[in-house]
C-alpha cells in the first residue's frame, strides 16, 4: 500500500493510494477506510506523517567517506553514527526549501518509518516494527558548518599532553533549518516494498543530476541501523530512522560540496517509492511566498 496524508482546507487526513484515486483511512496505523473517496490530482498532499522523532544516520557509504569499499567504510566507522533533526522543521510534496546565502545541496535517503516502541531489539525485532518506507531528502547547507567549529584544551590521545585543537563541533547550523527535512510523498508499506535491495537513488537540483547510487552501497542496512540504535535509546513509535546518502561522485570532499542558492526545484527519488520534489527559495526571497 502507498500511505498518505492530504490536505483539505484546514484539516491533514489519511488515505491509501489506488490508482488515480484516494481511499481515505481513519491514520497511517489505522488503515480502516471511512468510504470517501478523492482523486490524486485533485489533493495537496502533505507530509506522509509528522514523526515523533527523526533519527538521522550521518554517513553511511564509502563515497562519504571518501573510499571506495563498503569493508574499508565499515573499518573506518566502527558503528554507525546518527544525529537529529527536528520533526518541526519536516515538510511535504511542492512545500518549499530556503537555501541559505552560502548554499545548499540535497542528499537522497530513505526514510524508515518505524511502527512500534524498540528498546535492545534484534535485527529481526527492528524489520519486524518497520511500517514501511518514503523519500527523505537530508537538505544540507556546508557553508554554515564552520559556524559550528571551535578550538578547545583537550588531551592529545596520541602524547597525552592537554593542548589547544580544533573541534569541528555539532551538525547542527547545517543540518537544522526550517525545511530542511522534506518528506514523501507517501509511505510505501513494507509488505509491499519486500526490501531495501537495490533500490536506485538519485538527486537532482534543476535539470542537474547531483547523486545516483544504490541501497546496495550502504555499509550498514536498515535493520542495523534501527537495531543498534535502540541499544542507545528507546526509539519511539512513529519516528523515522533514515538510511545516509550515497554521496556525490567525483568529489575530492564531499562534506564541501554546495550548490548556489537559487530558485529550482530540488528533487530526490527512488525505485519502487516514487519522487519527491521542493521548490527551492533563497533566504531572504521567502517573504514573497
Amino acid at each position: 500500500m502507498r500511505l498518505l496524508a492530504f490536505r483539505v482546507g484546514d484539516e491533514v487526513r489519511y488515505g491509501i493510494a489506488r490508482g488515480n484515486d484516494v481511499e481515505e483511512i481513519r491514520s497511517i496505523l489505522e488503515p480502516r477506510e471511512t468510504g470517501r473517496t478523492f482523486s490524486l490530482g485533485e489533493v495537496v498532499l502533505a507530509p506522509p506523517l509528522i514523526p515523533t522523532a527523526i533519527f538521522c544516520t550521518l554517513v553511511n557509504s564509502p563515497r562519504m567517506l571518501g573510499v571506495s569499499t563498503r569493508e574499508e567504510a565499515r573499518e573506518m566507522l566502527g558503528r554507525p553514527k546518527y544525529f537529529l533533526k527536528l520533526p518541526t522543521i519536516v515538510v511535504g510534496p511542492g512545500e518549499p526549501v530556503v537555501a541559505p546565502r552560502t548554499g545548499i545541496r540535497p542528499e537522497v535517503e530513505v526514510g524508515v518509518v518505524v511502527a512500534k516502541r524498540l528498546k535492545n531489539a534484534s535485527r529481526r525485532e527492528a524489520r519486524d516494527a518497520v511500517l514501511g518506507f518514503t523519500l527523505f531528502n537530508d537538505v544540507t547547507a556546508p557553508g554554515e558548518f564552520p559556524h559550528d567549529h571551535y578550538h578547545a584544551y583537550r588531551r592529545d590521545p596520541a602524547d597525552g599532553k592537554v593542548k589547544r585543537v580544533f573541534v569541528r563541533g555539532p551538525h547542527f547550523r547545517n543540518k537544522n533549518r526550517d525545511t530542511f527535512a522534506p518528506m514523501g510523498p507517501w509511505i510505501v508499506t513494507a509488505d509491499e516494498m519486500g526490501g531495501l535491495e537495490g533500490v536506485v537513488l538519485r538527486s537532482f537540483y534543476g535539470e542537474m543530476l547531483v547523486q545516483e547510487g544504490s541501497t546496495d552501497e550502504l555499509v550498514y542496512g536498515y535493520d542495523e541501523l534501527i537495531a543498534e540504535l535502540s541499544t542507545i535509546v528507546t526509539v519511539p513509535p512513529l519516528s523515522v530512522v533514515t538510511t545516509g546518502t550515497v554521496g556525490y561522485s567525483n568529489v575530492e570532499d564531499v562534506s564541501e560540496y554546495v550548490l548556489e542558492p537559487r530558485e529550482t526545484v530540488m528533487a530526490v527519488e527512488a525505485d519502487r517509492i516514487g519522487r519527491l520534489e521542493n521548490p527551492v527559495v533563497p533566504e531572504g526571497a521567502e517573504a514573497r511566498l
